[in-house]
């Protein structure tokens, strides 16, 4: 069932929407405005999750363009999901160099 245009813009729009502020957190070392929580990170820490944030862009971004594309594209299917397969890798690098946030607060565990 192939997608109408406007579908097809969204996502590319929504890639954008997320590579954007990815690339000014791994740039910067800051984390936007509109993106803060309440917790003051590392720029390393910012930087990863930055990394992160484009990695997640570039799924979406690989998965607007296999829509796209669809089946008059000439690329074998086979390589759209070695694309996938990577981005996801890296995602789970990410998390794996990431580690746990220690998050410390005023009750003991039980």
């Amino acid at each position: 069932m192939p997608l109408s245009g406007s579908v097809i813009v969204l996502a590319y729009v929504a890639a954008a929407a997320v590579i954007i502020p990815a690339i000014s957190m791994i740039g910067f070392g800051k984390v936007p405005r509109f993106l803060r929580r309440g917790m003051a990170a590392t720029k390393a820490r910012t930087r990863m999750e930055g990394t992160g944030l484009l990695l997640i862009g570039a799924f979406i971004l690989a998965d607007a363009l296999a829509a796209d594309l669809g089946r008059r594209s000439t690329v074998p299917q086979d390589w759209i999901l070695l694309v996938w397969v990577v981005l996801a890798a890296g995602l789970i690098g990410i998390r794996y160099l990431g580690g746990r946030v220690d998050r410390t607060s005023g009750k003991p565990s039980a």
